[in-house]
């Protein structure tokens, strides 16, 4: 039960805190005490739960919020394990953005690569064309001519 008496008294000292803060003046006790509604500090009411009597001495009102039940070690190793999960993921992130970038560098080169070769087979094959056919030329009796061929435009 202790620390369930914990969590109600740090939520309290929120409580009356921001009674101060957003009232502009301080309050009374019970004014504090009741947040709409709510007994947040006082008895503990009869209903489905009782609560068991604090054993614990009672605290000074100015110290309600314990702000060390907050900075436990336990809670900066979760803190810590939570932030290396978070750089993982980040740096996992930063490294298939990178990846992606490399992939697309990839891909043009390799469309580049494939157009030339396209290309050089292609003179290749009309190279091999010409060649046929002065072979065949050559084979009929026929020689080539020194004059240059005539364009004919349309």
């Amino acid at each position: 039960m202790g620390t369930v008496t914990r969590i109600e008294q740090s939520l309290a000292g929120f409580a009356g805190g921001a009674g101060r803060l957003f009232r502009g003046r301080p309050q009374s006790v019970s004014g504090e005490i009741e947040l709409a509604g709510i007994d947040v500090l006082g008895e503990p009411r009869t209903g489905l739960f009782p609560q068991e009597p604090s054993t614990a001495p009672p605290r000074p009102k100015d110290d309600i919020f314990d702000i060390g039940a907050i900075l436990r070690l336990r809670t900066f190793l979760y803190l810590i394990a939570a932030t290396a999960l978070l750089l993982f993921q980040i740096h996992n992130t930063l490294s298939i953005k990178e990846l992606a970038r490399q992939n697309e560098r990839l891909r043009e080169q390799l469309r580049i690569s494939t157009s030339i070769r396209t290309a050089q087979e292609l003179k290749a094959s009309e190279l091999q064309s010409i060649h046929n056919i002065s072979g065949y030329a050559q084979g009929l009796g026929l020689a080539s001519s020194a004059v240059p061929p005539v364009d004919l435009e349309p």
